[in-house]
C-alpha cells in the first residue's frame, strides 16, 4: 500500500508473466487496475475472473479483485491511460540472435501512451518493468514517448524503470 494509503489508478500493459502477476498484486492491495494487452483472450480471461498464466494463488487473486471491481482488462490503450495516472510496461523483450534485446513491443506500447499523453492533460507516470539494459530509457523510452506526445519528460509526465526480478512459481 502507498504511505498515505492512497489508491492509485494504475494500468498495466502486457497481461503476460509479469504483468499479470504485477496487475493481480495492485488490485490485491486496494488499487485501481486496468490490464491492457492486444490478445483479446487475455483480456477476456482477466474479465471473466481467470488468469491468463499459471501461477500459485494468481487465479484466486484474480477472482476476487474483478468480484471487488478492482481489476478489469482491455484492449484500448488510450481509454486506459486516460483514466489511469500511473502505468507500468511489462512487455518482453526477447533475446535477438546478436544478444541484443528486440525493443519492437516497447517501442509499439511507448507509441501507444504517446499518442495517449499528446490527448491528457494531467501528469501520468511512465514505469518500464520489462527487462531492458542500461540506456534504453534515455535512447529509446524517452525520445519515443516525447516525439509521438510532443510532451517533455520530467516536466510534463514521469518516467522510472522498475527492474523486474519475479521467480516464475514463487511470484
Amino acid at each position: 500500500m502507498c504511505e498515505r494509503n492512497e489508491i492509485l489508478k494504475v494500468s498495466v500493459f502486457g497481461l503476460g508473466y509479469v504483468g499479470t502477476v504485477s496487475a493481480g498484486c495492485l488490485a490485491q492491495s486496494g488499487h485501481e487496475v486496468v490490464g491492457v494487452d492486444p490478445v483479446a483472450t487475455k483480456v477476456d480471461l482477466i474479465n471473466q475472473g481467470q488468469s491468463p498464466i499459471i501461477e500459485a494463488q494468481i487465479n484466486e487473486i484474480i477472482a476476487s479483485a474483478v468480484k471487488s471491481g478492482r481489476i478489469r482488462a482491455t484492449q484500448d490503450a488510450i481509454q486506459a491511460i486516460l483514466n489511469t495516472e500511473l502505468s507500468f510496461v511489462c512487455v518482453g523483450t526477447p533475446s535477438q540472435a546478436n544478444g541484443n534485446l528486440d525493443l519492437t513491443y516497447i517501442r509499439r506500447i511507448c507509441e501507444q501512451i504517446g499518442e495517449a499523453l499528446k490527448q491528457k492533460s494531467s501528469r501520468h507516470t511512465v514505469v518500464i518493468r520489462s527487462t531492458i539494459l542500461p540506456g534504453t530509457m534515455r535512447n529509446t523510452v524517452i525520445p519515443v514517448l516525447q516525439e509521438i506526445s510532443g510532451k517533455k519528460a520530467g516536466t510534463d509526465f514521469g518516467v522510472c524503470h522498475n527492474p523486474e526480478f519475479l521467480r516464475e512459481g514463487s511470484a
